[in-house]
């Protein structure tokens, strides 16, 4: 019974993974409002490429470049049969591009991974032209969900600032997601007995109409910021 029903429930409800797009989507589209549609936007550490499609689907962007060095086939089964997205395995500590190449360099989730964060951002910023843009979403401390994959707790405002500044890179926009009210519906909700189903969307939905300042002040586990790299 549960097979049948699981596919009806995830119309309305977040797994562990989706949760995630359903509260970072709304920022990153915010954040492009800022900057504007682009031509070419380069997603470093892509994943599946959830984010990559919608760029594209919702007209942001006009050509994806999306570098994985660890899910590349999810890459390739979701975004190889697009034309306008060209598929790269690799990594971002030597992105194989050359400089100024594209609009805007997206990072999202990506650089706590990364023990030479540096030089991750500092290949970011190589290949975006000047007066383009570089997106980065991190955790903010204290974490919620602590990761072993994670090499630090999370990001500032102040941390990012100071990661991008010699790069000439200055912030023009930061957002936040995932309040602490939203992990906690989501924590008791993870102990339901009905596994794979995890939290009602709406539920999520709560924190998407608060403004910035008011997500801020919620305790956020999720930082995004938006810069700008200097002509």
């Amino acid at each position: 019974m549960i097979r049948f029903l699981r596919p009806l429930l995830r119309k309305w409800c977040l797994t562990a993974n989706t949760i995630r797009y359903r509260v970072e989507w709304p920022r990153l589209a915010d954040a492009m409002r800022v900057c504007g549609p682009v031509e070419t936007l380069f997603d470093g550490g892509a994943g599946s490429g959830e984010f990559a499609r919608r760029m594209l689907d919702h007209h942001l962007c006009r050509k994806v470049i999306a570098l994985e060095p660890e899910t590349f086939s999810l890459l390739q089964q979701n975004l190889g049969h697009r034309k306008e997205a060209r598929l790269i395995e690799g990594s971002l500590l030597e992105v194989p591009l050359p400089d100024a190449c594209v609009d805007l360099a997206m990072s999202t989730q990506v650089i706590e991974h990364i023990e030479d964060h540096e030089r991750a951002v500092a290949e970011m910023a190589r290949i975006t032209r000047p007066g383009g843009w570089i997106l980065i979403t991190v955790p903010h401390p204290p974490e919620h969900f602590p990761q072993p994959g994670h090499v630090r707790e999370g990001y500032t405002p102040a941390d990012l600032t100071a990661l991008l500044a010699p790069l000439n890179c200055a912030p023009v926009h930061t957002d936040w997601f995932l309040t602490r009210p939203t992990t906690t519906r989501f924590l008791r909700a993870c102990r339901l007995p009905l596994k794979g189903v995890y939290l009602p969307a709406a539920w999520a939905d709560c924190e998407t109409a608060l403004t910035p300042e008011e997500r801020r002040v919620q305790e956020p586990f999720g930082i995004l910021m938006l810069f700008q790299k200097k002509p």
